[in-house]
């Protein structure tokens, strides 16, 4: 990979199909080529081949229904390789893809094995990495003992099992057989890699082994022979599939080759590299300018959408929920560490008469870090957020430690601003803020065993249950209905562990802003949702009286009906403005 090549960025992106949404990392402008993962990963395993593509490609790579990003297919009936398949041509379709070159791996070889042989007219070249053709097939027994259901538990055990499953996935074949003839001949990986492949895992979740299951169903020799596209059967020679190279027909179809290449990732690399170039020069039709990733955004439709707003210092990942309605859009700020994940629910309930948007704050999520991330420096991105979206002005609601943020963005674009909620807020004086600055969000690098994870999960749960979340004290305790529900934790965990290293970013920002004179300079109306309960809304009564315009209101537990209590506590804040 050379500097001009490496120095292209991974944009990344979601396209609507008919089963939802279908994310995807791409890079470079040029014919474009498609790559498709093995189960349980997601497109970040071809992040380094995607930059090595790009200066030649319009390099796209794709999570599969169920993985990554992406939405999964119905369960029921339980997904087929077919299935997979049909959801390719769609994604191709969405992309505005007519024909091009298209490279599987592992699972995804039998979906593109399929897809060659439903499409030939669609694939110029089909590159099928590591198919596996085992006689029969496996049985329903081993494959319901290999697919052991991903279950979340409240205690976050979770975390473990999912974390011993991956390392043994690299050690046995099947990784539940730990005799010494199971165990597979592979270098270990590293405790980042490991982290980035459960990461994978957890975002698959209950989905884990929809398209895994459907491959080992599959037999793939039949279909093997009704291939009538240009196809390459290659793997290397420390791959564990390396063998089923031998079980493919003598004589294959025209157009068909076998390839056996060695074990470096280099030699590997230059090979697919050459096989794309030769696929793109024989996908008749395709401009050699690339195509137009499209934008889902730029649609408008009531249900979740999910995308990426381009900014200066990089990507914004984005949830929005209804349609334009007659209200006021609104933007939603979570808290710090969180992720929009635990907004969800909010913001439906908030979206009946207005589009609400969520986002993952800078270096949360899938949203790129800001080089100096502080309250400043947020301030602008959101800014920059609401040009990029065309919204004039909005509403903002900001849970806790985002308050900040929200103030921020009203004192220096106050025309931006018409009206705030704070779900929490505090007023620290400076020694206080230092010391919860310092202990906040302790740093965290994946282990070997995995427990940065579970650090990670208690860190989040205890910030429900105590203040500071720290706190052993009595005085500490949140006298609250708290969420605690396991699914909704993690999904946050997940979001915060893709960028571990900027987790704490924005609670540091947020910590290091003296909030005192800054609310002295907002002109904007202020709901302050308080609970008399919980020790963390303590100081809600000292920040009404420094706001001229602010309203308290009871803050319900129940999503649907804090909605209610802020849309009708905005309804009067509007009266009142009109009035004043």
């Amino acid at each position: 990979m050379n500097a001009a090549t490496a120095s292209l960025p991974v944009r990344k992106g979601f396209v609507d199909v008919p089963s939802g949404q279908i994310h995807y990392r791409a890079a470079g402008y040029g014919p474009p080529v498609v790559l498709l993962h093995d189960s349980p990963r997601s497109s970040v395993m071809h992040a380094e081949m995607l930059q090595a593509l790009a200066g030649e490609f319009t390099a796209i790579a794709i999570d599969t229904p169920g993985y990554g990003h992406s939405t999964p297919l119905p369960s029921e009936p339980v997904p087929t390789i077919p299935d997979f398949a049909r959801a390719l041509a769609a994604t191709l379709e969405a992309f505005g893809i007519a024909r091009c070159p298209v490279y599987g791996f592992h699972t995804s070889s039998k979906i593109n094995l399929q897809f060659a042989v439903d499409h030939p007219d669609r694939v110029s070249l089909a590159i099928l990495d590591g198919l596996s053709l085992p006689p029969g097939g496996p049985s329903e027994d081993f494959i319901a003992r290999y697919m052991k259901p991903y279950v979340v538990q409240e205690d976050g055990s979770h975390l473990a099992s999912s974390w011993a499953r991956g390392r043994d996935l690299f050690r046995f074949f099947p990784w539940f057989d730990t005799q010494p003839a199971a165990r597979l001949p592979l270098d270990q990986p590293d405790e980042r890699f490991l982290h980035r492949y459960v990461l994978d895992m957890l975002l698959a979740g209950p989905h884990y082994s929809s398209a895994y299951a459907a491959a080992m169903r599959y037999l793939a020799l039949p279909r093997v022979e009704q291939v009538r596209a240009r196809t390459v059967f290659m793997c290397r020679e420390n791959d564990p599939l390396y063998v089923f190279l031998d079980a493919l027909p003598r004589e294959l179809p025209a157009g068909c080759s076998i390839e056996r290449l060695p074990g470096e990732r280099s030699s590997w690399a230059a090979r697919v590299t050459a096989l794309l170039r030769e696929g793109s020069q024989n996908a008749e039709g395709i401009a050699a300018s690339g195509i137009s990733l499209p934008d889902p955004l730029a649609r408008s439709r009531r249900e979740e959408t999910r995308g990426y707003v381009n900014l200066p210092h990089g990507q914004l990942h984005l949830r929005r929920f209804g349609t334009s309605g007659n209200a006021r859009p609104l933007l939603l700020l979570h808290e710090c560490p969180g992720s929009s994940s635990g907004l969800r629910d909010l913001a439906a309930a908030l979206a009946t008469d207005r589009t609400v948007y969520a986002l993952d704050l800078p270096g949360t999520g899938e949203s790129d870090p800001l080089p100096t991330p502080d309250v400043a420096h947020y301030a602008t991105a959101l800014t920059q957020l609401l040009d990029a979206l065309g919204l004039p002005q909005v509403d903002v609601v900001a849970e806790f430690t985002a308050v900040p943020f929200a103030v921020e963005l009203a004192r220096t674009a106050a025309n931006r601003v018409h009206a705030l909620c704070f779900d929490g807020a505090w007023l620290l004086a400076a020694a206080e803020r230092r010391n919860l600055w310092r202990q906040y969000c302790p740093a965290l690098a994946p282990r070997t065993d995995g427990t940065h994870l579970l650090a990670l999960w208690h860190r989040l749960r205890d910030q429900e249950l105590s203040w500071p979340w720290y706190e052993r004290s009595a005085a500490g305790i949140r006298r609250r209905a708290a969420p605690l529900d396991g699914q909704r934790l993690t999904a946050i965990v997940t979001d915060l562990a893709l960028q571990l290293e900027n987790y704490g970013d924005a609670a540091r920002a947020a910590l290091d802003y003296d909030l005192k004179p800054a609310l002295d300079a907002i002109t904007q109306p202020v709901l302050l949702l308080e609970d008399a309960g919980d020790v963390r809304y303590q100081w809600i009564g000292k920040i009404g009286k420094r706001l001229g315009q602010a309203l308290r209101a009871s803050r319900a537990v129940a999503a649907v009906e804090r909605a209610d209590t802020i849309r009708q506590h905005f309804d009067t804040l509007l009266a009142r403005r009109r009035g004043s």
